[in-house]
C-alpha cells in the first residue's frame, strides 16, 4: 500500500469499536477489488492512519495488522518485536509499534476507528500492507465482495442461524469454519488475503478422489511478496453446511508445513476470495470468547 498525505485537516466523525453505543451506528465501508485468475482477487479498504491515507488489503488470515517501514511511520513508538510467518513458511522479523488512531473511512455513516492500536511494522518491500483480523475485535459486521461493501452494525444479511467460529493459531486469534469435502470433515481458515483458496498437499494425497487436476499452475504472493508457484486443482464439492454447497472450486495446492503445526492438523484449506465472494457473510465478535459466523449462498 502506498499511503498519501492529505493536505486538508480531517474532522470526520468516527466511532471506536470499543466505544459505548457503537452498536447503534451503521457504517458502510466501500471495498475495491482487483480481479485475478480462477475467480480470485484482492480486497482493499480505505484506511487512514494519523493524517496519512491509502488503500490497505483486507487479510483475515493475518492475526495482526501489518505495515511496511516508510517515512510516514518510522517514528511510531516501538512496543516490542515479533516474527511474521507467511503461507510459504518464510518469516520476517518485525517491530510491534503503536499508532494513535487507525480508521476505516466510511462511504456511509461514521468512520470506524481503533485508538492506540498496535501494528506490526515490517521491513520495506513490495508486499501489500494488511489489515488483520484483530482490528475487528468487538465488532459485528457483514461482508459482500460483489456489492463491494463491508458493513458494521447493519442488518443481518445471511440466514440468522449463526454458528460458532473456530479459533485458530497459537494465540487463537485467527478464525475458521467447519466444512466438508464431500463426506470428509475438515476446517477452513477464513483468509480474505488469499487470492485463491488453497489446500494442503498432504490432504490432497490422502483424499485424491475429492479433487480433479487442472492443467494449469498459479502464482500466489507470500507474506513478503515472494511468489509461490503451485498446481491448480478443482475441489469437487465444498460444503459449509445448511445448503452452502459449492462444486468445482478452484484451489492452489502446496505443503502447509509450518502452517499445519500453527493452525492445527484439522485445517486443510485456506478459504480464499474465490470462495468468499460466493456468499454474503455475517460475523459477530461482540462476545470475544464465542464469536459466530453465518453466510448466505448467492
Amino acid at each position: 500500500m502506498k499511503f498519501f498525505r492529505s493536505a486538508a485537516f480531517f474532522a470526520a466523525l468516527f466511532f471506536s469499536l470499543a466505544a459505548a453505543g457503537a452498536e447503534r451506528s451503521r457504517s458502510v465501508i466501500a471495498l475495491t477489488m482487483t480481479e485475478g485468475e480462477f475467480a480470485g482477487g484482492r480486497i482493499y479498504l480505505p484506511v487512514r492512519i494519523g493524517n496519512v491515507m491509502g488503500p490497505m488489503r483486507l487479510d483475515t488470515g493475518a492475526s495482526s495488522t501489518r505495515i511496511r517501514l516508510a517515512a510516514w511511520n518510522k517514528d511510531m513508538p516501538v512496543l516490542g518485536e515479533s516474527v511474521t510467518t507467511g503461507a510459504s513458511g518464510a518469516t520476517m522479523r518485525c517491530d510491534d509499534v503503536e499508532a494513535p488512531k487507525v480508521e476505516l473511512v466510511a462511504n456511509e455513516g461514521n468512520n470506524v476507528a481503533r485508538m492506540n492500536y498496535e501494528l506490526t511494522r515490517c521491513p520495506a518491500g513490495d508486499a501489500d500492507d494488511l489489515l488483520g483480523i484483530d482490528f475487528f475485535k468487538g465488532a459485528r459486521f457483514s461482508l459482500d465482495i460483489d456489492r463491494r461493501e463491508l458493513v458494521f452494525f447493519g442488518a443481518v444479511t445471511a440466514n440468522s442461524q449463526p454458528k460458532p467460529l473456530r479459533r485458530l493459531g497459537p494465540d487463537r486469534r485467527l478464525i475458521g469454519v467447519d466444512l466438508h469435502f464431500g463426506k470428509t470433515a475438515s476446517v477452513g481458515l477464513f483468509d480474505s488475503g488469499a487470492e485463491v483458496s488453497a489446500v494442503d498437499q498432504q490432504f490432497i494425497r490422502k483424499h485424491k478422489g475429492l479433487f480433479a487436476v487442472v492443467n494449469a499452475k498459479a502464482r500466489a504472493s507470500g507474506v513478503a511478496g515472494a511468489q509461490i508457484a503451485s498446481r491448480i486443482y478443482k475441489i469437487k464439492s465444498l460444503d459449509l453446511g445448511e445448503g452452502r454447497m459449492l462444486h468445482d472450486v478452484y484451489a492452489i495446492s502446496y505443503d502447509f508445513g509450518g502452517l499445519r503445526a500453527a493452525l492445527g492438523r484439522d485445517v486443510s484449506v485456506l478459504i480464499g476470495c474465490n470462495v468468499i465472494r460466493k456468499f454474503n457473510w455475517d460475523f459477530d465478535f461482540s462476545a470475544p470468547e464465542s464469536p459466530t459466523w453465518d453466510a448466505k449462498l448467492k
